[in-house]
């Protein structure tokens, strides 16, 4: 195999790891939100907050970046409001 395709495939490998263990933080978190808006009645919807996510991503990225963020943020976010909700 390639060379050049096998030291990047490293590189994905590793960013997967990290990938994996800061959503796995974020899984945690978003457990004791949903607790918590359980517990006080709170709706598991928020779209404000939603759409801050989304305006920090158009922010801080280029168009070309933030159309490869945004749809993998909108699947984090759909699944994050079905742990919230369990």
């Amino acid at each position: 195999m390639n060379k050049k395709i096998l030291e990047n495939r490293y590189r994905i490998d590793k960013a997967d790891n990290q990938i994996f263990d800061l959503l796995l933080e974020r899984l945690d978190a978003v457990n004791t939100i949903g607790y918590i808006k359980k517990q006080e009645g709170l709706p598991v919807l928020d779209q404000e907050r939603e759409n801050a996510i989304y305006a920090k991503i158009d922010a801080r990225f280029s168009t070309v970046e933030a159309s490869f963020l945004k749809p993998i943020y909108k699947s984090i976010i759909t699944e994050s409001k079905k742990v919230e909700e369990l």
